[in-house]
């Protein structure tokens, strides 16, 4: 408790800032999410419903903690009345983290099944769905009980010592599983890329789209070297606000990844149709009666576009989830998921 008010002076600003980055880019990436859903016409599913879930935890968190960080800074000492306010702040946000989490890796776990039609590849993701429950539960009730009362937190937090179990083990033991439970997601659809009937140059790049969640990990290991001290019952809590919120706001990123690949194809489309007919049309007078006669020569007819772009007769529409046909998020075709058994 000593070093509240001089942490909140060295670090309050880089703590507003990196919350409010993260709140704009995980909005830019949710946004995006369904705005491939729209295009594509897909129907909307229980991934999405957790993925709404998970922002609105992110959201609810980010103002709690804004509050708190907006009081805290105009602390002098720790009698300012602030403090509490503060404090409180801190623990609701806290409460947001747990659920933040889990429907955040419930989405994923959730798109997981609908890009792998595979009996097996499901059985996994019900496992690990029933695992996150288990972390989450007892993970909640001890954020919640950390003092007895948990009020004792903010309206006397001098007694923390006493009133409060030891957070720091907690907090260690609570990220170490769910860092644990982190890289079983992230391996879980490599054994199944590994075998799709694809390029080596292909499954490496699908391979690379998922281990980007590997930053989830990352994160998670500053978070917990940063906000803790070997020994001292509390965490540093305005670098943990930090790490909270690059290391949530990473996880919902990394949920939305693999989704954005029918946007990107259409996206890029759009933009070689807009420059071909940049470049085409400074030689259209050049063509003049030659342009004509190749009319006239195919009865005025044009020949069909087969460039494989969205659209074309090489590419299949995005609109079929919930079936094998959902492995095109990824760039996947439908052989190639039937072979992943």
């Amino acid at each position: 408790m000593k070093d509240i008010v001089t942490s909140l002076q060295d670090h309050n600003g880089q703590a507003i800032i990196t919350a409010t980055t993260f709140m704009v880019l995980t909005t830019i990436a949710v946004a995006l999410r369904f705005l491939t859903a729209l295009t594509t016409k897909a129907k909307f599913n229980w991934s999405e419903v957790s993925l709404l879930a998970a922002y609105g935890c992110f959201i609810a968190q980010y103002v709690a903690e804004m509050y708190g960080l907006l009081e805290g800074r105009q602390m002098k000492s720790l009698m300012d009345p602030r403090l509490g306010t503060y404090l409180k702040a801190i623990y609701i946000g806290g409460e947001f983290y747990f659920p933040l989490i889990l429907f955040t890796n419930l989405s994923i776990l959730l798109l997981y099944r609908r890009l792998f039609p595979v009996q097996e590849f499901k059985r996994w993701t019900n496992i690990f769905i029933i695992a996150h429950v288990v972390w989450f539960i007892p993970s909640l009730v001890a954020e919640t009980l950390m003092c007895s009362p948990p009020s004792i937190f903010w309206e006397q937090p001098l007694l923390i010592p006493e009133k409060c179990f030891m957070y720091s083990d907690y907090f260690i033991s609570v990220m170490t599983i769910e860092l644990a439970l982190d890289v079983a997601i992230l391996i879980l659809p490599l054994f199944y890329i590994s075998k799709l009937h694809l390029s080596w140059a292909r499954r490496a790049e699908l391979m690379f789209i998922f281990l980007l969640g590997g930053l989830v990990l990352i994160s998670g290991i500053v978070r917990i070297v940063v906000s803790t001290e070997v020994g001292v019952q509390a965490i540093e809590f305005v670098q943990d606000i930090i790490w909270i919120n690059i290391h949530s706001g990473v996880a919902i990123i990394c949920a939305c990844l693999p989704t954005y690949r029918p946007l990107i194809v259409k996206a890029n489309s759009i933009l070689s149709n807009g420059m071909s007919k940049v470049f085409s049309s400074g030689a259209k007078s050049s063509l003049g009666a030659s342009g004509g006669e190749s009319s006239r020569n195919t009865g005025g007819k044009s020949s069909k576009s087969v460039d494989g772009t969205i659209g074309s007769p090489r590419y299949k529409k995005y609109n079929k989830f919930g079936s094998v046909d959902e492995v095109q998020l990824v760039g996947m075709d439908v052989s190639s998921a039937k072979g992943a058994v």
